[in-house]
């Protein structure tokens, strides 16, 4: 009955250990555009670019560890790259893109890292905001809501912390 009792803890244990040595501390822009992951241990792990990337922007790391980043491309009608496809990534491996037609304005971690929420739109002349809503396991889209992000009322909660 020991013997099960201490396979137990040990199993019990052994993966929150292995998940804080794993745990991203930081996001930044590596070599050539990749996105560079730094472990809690010092150790990093450069993640592969998109085809066209030319570089990362907006960087998170949600409360469940999750990762987040927007890939930027150039675009021919700017001189500036543009945020176009928001990555997700969790324990070693890139787990849903988000893809845009137009380009990402911002976006957030929503319920502790299991959604996100982002505003997209054209580059030039939004009229109004367009912002969504998605569950990240099945890439699902949750909600949709049309508005102006500087205004409070009438605005849903999962749209906190998203802006133009």
């Amino acid at each position: 009955m020991r013997t099960l009792l201490a396979l137990v803890l040990i199993n019990a244990v052994v993966p929150l250990c292995a998940y804080a040595q794993d745990q991203v501390v930081a996001v930044s822009a590596g070599p050539e555009g990749t996105a560079q992951l730094t472990l809690r241990d010092g150790s990093t792990i450069t993640i592969s670019k998109e085809r066209g990337q030319v570089g990362i922007s907006d960087a998170r790391i949600a409360p469940d560890g999750t990762v987040g980043w927007l890939a930027d491309f150039h675009v021919e009608t700017v001189s500036y790259p543009v945020a176009g496809t928001l990555i997700v990534w969790r324990t070693g491996k890139i787990i849903r893109r988000f893809p845009t037609a137009q380009v990402f304005y911002s976006w957030t971690f929503h319920a502790q890292g299991k959604q996100v929420a982002y505003h997209t739109g054209p580059l030039h002349g939004e009229r109004m905001a367009h912002c969504e809503l998605h569950d990240v396991a099945s890439g699902r889209t949750l909600a949709v809501w049309d508005g102006d992000l500087r205004l409070r009322d009438n605005r849903p909660a999962w749209t906190e912390g998203l802006s133009r």
